[in-house]
């Protein structure tokens, strides 16, 4: 997975607190009218790293589609329906605790932020991404029958409900070594 990748879906994955953190500046910059550096900045970040993100996912997706990647005969899949709520309370929520209007709480921000960034990037990791929820993607745990005849598991991100697409071959192109996406037949 690619360095910008993995970035643009670690940025957009906080998507519930980039909204919360938008509106708390917006509303501020409403309210006061001096000392507005801190949340003008952190508008303008907001705004531009996630649709920077948004952009590069989404180009992703298109050219992944694109491609013929791998044929594997899925024998098992189930939804991974509790995994966004487990997601929005260990990492969204305690975030909550940081005051982004003002400077010393959004750098304590940002150095939590990053140094999570770094290990997730660094590692790899793939977490949920709330912005590929609203776009109709669902994560599976899936069990793939390769060529071999060898199962192999994997979590595979689809807009397709997969659990009704057991005993048939599916194109998927590989994001991690976890992660797969399932690619839309032509």
């Amino acid at each position: 997975m690619s360095f910008i990748f993995s970035l643009s879906l670690y940025i957009t994955s906080f998507f519930p607190l980039w909204i919360s953190v938008l509106f708390l500046d917006i509303k501020n910059i409403c309210q006061t009218k001096e000392n507005l550096c801190t949340e003008i900045i952190g508008v303008i970040c907001i705004i531009i790293f996630n649709a920077i993100g948004i952009v590069v996912i989404l180009c992703k997706f298109k050219k992944s589609n694109d491609e013929i990647g791998e044929i594997d005969k899925m024998t098992a899949a189930k939804e991974q329906k509790t995994i966004s709520s487990e997601y929005l309370l260990s990492y969204i929520l305690p975030l909550f605790a940081f005051d982004f209007t003002a400077w010393d709480g959004a750098v304590l921000f940002l150095v939590y932020f990053i140094v999570l960034g770094y290990l997730c990037i660094k590692h790899n990791y793939f977490s949920v991404n709330i912005f590929l929820e609203l776009l109709g993607y669902s994560f599976y745990y899936c069990v793939l029958e390769k060529s071999d005849g060898k199962g192999i598991e994997y979590f595979v991100i689809s807009k397709n409900k997969l659990n009704t697409e057991v005993g048939k071959m599916v194109h998927l192109a590989s994001i991690n070594n976890e992660y797969k996406l399932h690619l839309e037949t032509q």
